[in-house]
């Protein structure tokens, strides 16, 4: 897969993972990126790097999930590869579960219909490890069953179901990846945060680390 010359979005692509795909892209000579986010949990100063690389970067305000909204912005930056990373966190979920099906279901279903329409030729789909629920075999594999425990497992699962319709009904080209406890700099801090910079930001503190069952 061949990013040279060609028109990427990155939805979500002023987060934590987003931003360092962003820059990775860059790498392969794009003719133009495009990043949609609506700085829920992305940030600015996230694209600064990437910004100093690569001048032409268009970030744009705007939630993934609008289909309208989406469907202009691929139509005037005439994207050929959609890298698709926009999403309501777990922690967020359990606080609005309906607001997190809503939006992550929309979001895949928005990239999908783009697709089909021709709209764009190629989808990469960011799912999630939390699909897998907790783990009944170790190590997990691919062919592990689908355990949601939580409403954003269940809202990232449904629309991992909607991608392989799409692929199976209207053969759009779209492929799902599930990262697995991604760390690193930029990783959000705040109160949406992931368990490892959580315990990192105790343990510099010096404050006691949480520990449930056997960790």
């Amino acid at each position: 897969m061949s990013l040279k010359s060609k028109n990427v979005l990155v939805t979500g692509g002023a987060g934590f993972i987003g931003s360092t795909l962003v820059d990775r892209i860059i790498q392969e000579n794009p003719n133009s990126i495009t990043v949609v986010d609506n700085f829920f949990l992305g940030r600015q100063e996230n694209l600064l790097e990437a910004k100093k690389l690569f001048s032409e970067l268009d970030v744009i305000r705007l939630d993934a999930s609008d289909f309208s909204a989406m469907q202009d912005v691929v139509s005037a930056k005439e994207i050929d590869t959609v890298f698709d990373l926009a999403v309501v966190p777990l922690p967020t979920s359990l606080t609005y579960p309906s607001l997190t099906m809503r939006t992550n279901i929309g979001i895949a279903t928005v990239v999908c219909e783009l697709a089909r329409k021709g709209e764009v030729g190629r989808v990469v789909h960011f799912s999630t490890s939390e699909v897998y629920g907790s783990a009944r075999r170790v190590p997990m594999s691919e062919d592990h069953p689908n355990d949601v425990l939580t409403p954003y497992a269940a809202s990232k699962s449904s629309a991992d179901s909607i991608i392989r319709s799409y692929v199976e009904t209207f053969g759009i080209d779209a492929t799902i990846v599930r990262p697995f406890n991604n760390i690193g700099p930029r990783q959000n801090p705040g109160s949406y945060a992931g368990i490892v910079p959580v315990v990192i930001k105790k343990v510099l503190s010096g404050e006691p680390i949480e520990i449930f069952g056997d960790g």
